[in-house]
């Protein structure tokens, strides 16, 4: 009787310690973490219009990381069965790995790790992503 008493209180210990851990993922958090430095190219693509674009310019990869670093997620719903998206972007070093990569469905919203996070402080920069699409579907294909 004793052992299965001990038995038991471990296990509700084991599940609310898992639990509480669990929980604190919902705590509003940054959810991309890279550092601007160790991006040496991000690849963006549309997921309406199949454009792509690489950004290597140093300028442009810093206002996107320091934009992207700022703002503060709140984890909401699984992310897995929805299809379609606004942008894909890929982060990679200068040896062109891959570091890291999320979906961005608008100025609140992106997809991560098979969740949806919603903005709670600051917004993602969207309108530089659509202008810098708008100017690639600007130039006549080749």
């Amino acid at each position: 009787m004793k052992k299965s008493y001990q038995k038991r209180k471990w296990l509700i210990l084991v599940f609310t310690i898992s639990g509480l851990l669990y929980a604190t993922t919902y705590i509003p958090q940054r959810v991309i973490t890279t550092t601007p430095s160790s991006v040496a190219r991000i690849h963006i693509f549309d997921g309406q219009s199949g454009y792509e674009l690489d950004l290597s310019d140093r300028d442009d990869i810093n206002a996107v990381m320091q934009n992207l670093n700022d703002v503060t997620f709140q984890k909401g719903k699984v992310s897995f069965g929805y299809m379609g998206y606004s942008y894909r972007i890929t982060l990679y070093d200068k040896d062109g790995d891959e570091l890291d990569e999320f979906i961005v469905n608008s100025a609140d919203t992106v997809r991560y790790r098979g969740f949806f996070y919603t903005a709670k402080s600051g917004r993602i920069d969207y309108d530089m992503l659509d202008e810098w699409m708008q100017e690639l579907k600007s130039y006549p294909e080749d």
